[in-house]
């Protein structure tokens, strides 16, 4: 009965997962639109998006170091609610101040969501030899920001900007019902509350397993970024339509989704550095399969398959790091789930100003050959936690 009321909470959480990343896919194909509405130009449009984005996942871990010392439903539910209203009010923001005020306030919903939400679902599992339930609840958010710039354009198409702020119902009412099927949690360990935030960061990073997994997060969000971003532009010069494009990178993250659901079956057949492995050594061959073929169904074929390989190992990532330091659950899944990606948002640009200038498909295929040379640190991760 206990374990069925688990999984129960568990399926919960996933689906406020969905939902609130479905929100954060919201912006990018409705921003060309909005920045003609209030007027303000590609370039600012473009350095707001990477603000937002930059402080919903650098913010992270420092929200994550704070669900340790209080786990709270508070985070959860708060997050949805911030999440959904203001992300959906972005349609009706009449100038600059309110969609930067809708942006920063809907992406830190964003934030308050992931680590303690992450942290709940690794406390309520029973499957702690695999990672069958943090699989579940990390695909469904990955589908559900593969989602969103359909959901939020297709709003706008149909009905128009101006009603978007209805999708925000969906969030809410999510909100509640995680309100009264997520019980109250209380703190097992007073250990996470002694240490300050430097000193969880210390912590953290000292651990030389969990490091290198945090670091792994670090360059699939690399490989994931890099390619899902630049690729547009090239295609978009070699003439391909926005629909295409589009269909495109919705194949390469449900790919990613799979990944994901895949990663415990994965994992129970080949063992958890052998993921690991399987997830960076791939990347190479499918990139010079995609640089050769990229034109044709054989390199896109490559390209969704990079997708597959580069999410595979994100459940047993989040799991194992989790259990090797649970006093610091939340905060693990801020620096693997967001401050990764954060730190990818930083060097970015300069890769993307790097790219211009020597080209797209060279600099991925550059890219693609980092993730095999950090396979080399594997060996230093636990094959089997207690």
């Amino acid at each position: 009965m206990e374990q069925k009321q688990n999984k129960k909470i568990i399926k919960t959480l996933a689906l406020g997962h969905f939902i609130t990343d479905a929100y954060s896919g919201f912006l990018n194909p409705i921003m060309p639109f909005i920045a003609a509405k209030i007027g303000i130009s590609m370039a600012v449009a473009a350095l707001l998006i990477s603000f937002s984005n930059l402080t919903s996942n650098l913010s992270q871990p420092f929200f994550g170091f704070i669900a340790d010392k209080w786990q709270r439903r508070f985070f959860i539910f708060w997050g949805i609610i911030m999440a959904s209203v203001f992300l959906s009010f972005l349609g009706i923001a009449h100038n600059i101040y309110s969609l930067i005020l809708c942006l920063i306030l809907g992406h830190m919903g964003v934030s308050f969501f992931h680590p303690q939400a992450t942290s709940i679902v690794s406390h309520y599992s029973k499957c702690l030899a695999d990672s069958k339930d943090m699989s579940i609840f990390i695909a469904m958010g990955t589908i559900g920001f593969s989602l969103g710039p359909a959901i939020s354009s297709g709003i706008a198409e149909i009905w128009g900007l101006e009603k978007l702020p209805y999708a925000c119902f969906a969030g809410i009412i999510t909100a509640y019902v995680i309100l009264k099927i997520v019980p109250k949690i209380q703190k097992n360990t007073e250990e996470g509350k002694k240490v300050s935030l430097l000193g969880s960061i210390k912590k953290i990073f000292s651990n030389k397993p969990v490091s290198i997994l945090v670091w792994a997060s670090i360059v699939k969000s690399f490989v994931v970024s890099s390619f899902s971003i630049m690729l547009p532009f090239y295609w978009k010069a070699q003439n391909y339509s926005v629909s295409k494009i589009g269909i495109i990178l919705f194949c390469f993250l449900i790919s990613g989704a799979f990944g994901v659901f895949t990663s415990p079956f994965a994992e129970k057949k080949l063992g958890i550095r052998n993921v690991f492995y399987l997830s960076l050594v791939t990347v190479l061959p499918l990139g010079v399969i995609f640089y050769i073929f990229h034109n044709n169904v054989i390199g896109l074929t490559a390209f969704i398959l990079i997708g597959y390989v580069s999410f595979l190992a994100v459940p047993v990532n989040m799991s194992l790091a989790q259990r090797l330091m649970p006093e610091f659950k939340s905060m693990i899944a801020g620096f693997i789930g967001g401050f990764s990606w954060g730190v990818i948002g930083l060097i970015l640009p300069l890769i993307s100003v790097i790219a211009e200038n020597c080209g797209i498909m060279k600099i991925l295929l550059i890219i693609s050959f980092i993730p095999v040379l950090f396979s080399y640190f594997i060996k230093y991760i636990p094959e089997r936690t207690v």
